[in-house]
């Protein structure tokens, strides 16, 4: 049981990158680019679940914000960015809403 409590959280980044489309690799990691759904968003943080349930934190840190400040929970969207410890830093988010 204790080994699979510490092998969860590979398992969800194993998950997570399954379902990104990795790009070329950039400073500091490999940049990806997903879609998902958003959870939440909160001043430069946003959590977006992949279309497989798993919740990936996204940095907005590096992302204009006029490209995220009129999204809302429940709405697809496509990021783009690199990993990072822990998150994603994301450069751009795009609504997929029509």
């Amino acid at each position: 049981m204790r080994r699979l409590h510490r092998l969860l959280p590979a398992i969800a980044v194993a998950l997570a990158l399954s379902t990104a489309i990795p790009g070329r690799v950039a400073a500091g990691g490999a940049a990806v680019r997903f879609p998902g759904r958003v959870s939440w968003v909160a001043a430069q943080t946003m959590v977006v679940a992949t279309d497989d349930g798993v919740a990936l934190t996204v940095d907005l840190t590096e992302v204009p914000q006029d490209e995220y400040q009129r999204l809302a929970s429940g709405d697809r969207v496509l990021v783009t960015g690199v990993l990072g410890r822990n998150r994603i830093l994301a450069t751009t988010v795009r609504s997929l809403e029509p």
